[in-house]
């Protein structure tokens, strides 16, 4: 519609950044998953929504248009998200635990035709329940868009233009070892790494939205993601473990926590000083700076 502007696209694509997390909190809800035994289910439902948004972003920084797939989280993605509700309301939680979409249709219509070696080494026992369907559905959306998008830009702008996705590489796969080292940490304190996860995410991306927005070289080596190496590297060979791991990981989210709330208001204080408006307010006259002589 030619209304759009970048500093639309860092306000409201900055909320949605921030609500990502939400959204995923509230499907893991309605699916009935577990801290305890549905770990990366969890991680899943968390992070592949957010990749697919990091992407998105990536390709904006470079193209500087906001192309979407045809199946989408803004449209499709709402879509989904309530129906699943919806189920859950009307079936109830425990309809998610059953195993008919694998016993009806995925399991003699998709997994018949892989090899055994595959099958009996990612296929549990019984099957999957139909909640493990749902983000192995995202996993398999997230493929097919990443390997489309990624080869497009790389045949346009370089193989150098992969470096940009380092934080989001690191979002996805650390998680995952840390999980995999200490197989209780998700159960001990699952809002405390939701809110690690969203908050790195949230630092990453709308730092490669304001960079956009003011044609500045993106920095893929994030100093917030150092502690986050770091207590990966410790964790999965052994050198942290018990309450010293739990302790860190509780400092680590209030110094993400701190961190965003100072460049958030930072950042909206000197884009209205620069344009002399309020945030939120339109009625209210902004008062004239006084020449300097």
């Amino acid at each position: 519609t030619g209304s759009s502007s970048p500093l639309g696209l860092l306000f409201d694509h900055g909320c949605d950044a921030v609500n990502s997390v939400f959204g995923s909190a509230n499907w893991i809800a309605a699916l009935g998953l577990s801290p305890r035994s549905d770990q990366w289910q969890i991680l899943t439902l968390v992070v592949v929504p957010m990749a697919a948004f990091y992407i998105t972003t990536w390709e904006e920084y470079y193209t500087h248009r906001l192309v979407l797939p045809i199946i989408n989280g803004p449209t499709e993605g709402l879509l989904m998200g309530a129906t699943l509700f919806a189920c859950t309301a009307a079936l109830g939680v425990d309809y998610w635990h059953g195993y008919e979409w694998y016993n009806n249709v995925f399991g003699p219509y998709v997994f018949a035709y892989l090899p055994e070696s595959v099958t009996s080494a990612i296929v549990p026992a019984d099957g999957f329940r139909n909640c493990d369907m749902v983000p192995i559905i995202t996993i398999l959306g997230l493929g097919q868009e990443a390997c489309i998008k990624g080869f497009a830009m790389i045949r346009k702008y370089g193989l150098g233009c992969l470096k940009d996705m380092f934080p989001m590489i690191t979002l996805c796969v650390a998680p995952l070892l840390i999980g995999y080292a200490d197989t209780t940490i998700l159960q001990r304190h699952p809002r405390v790494c939701l809110h690690v996860i969203a908050a790195l995410f949230v630092e990453a991306v709308t730092q490669l939205m304001l960079d956009h927005m003011t044609s500045r070289p993106y920095r893929a080596i994030r100093p917030l993601f150092v502690p986050l190496l770091v207590f990966t590297a410790l964790i999965w060979f052994g050198l942290l473990e018990g309450q010293m791991t739990d302790e860190l990981l509780i400092s680590y989210q209030a110094v993400l926590v701190v961190h965003l709330l100072m460049k958030f208001s930072v950042v909206i204080h000197e884009i209205c000083d620069l344009l002399q408006i309020w945030c939120f307010d339109i009625v209210t006259k902004y008062p004239k700076k006084k020449k300097v002589l």
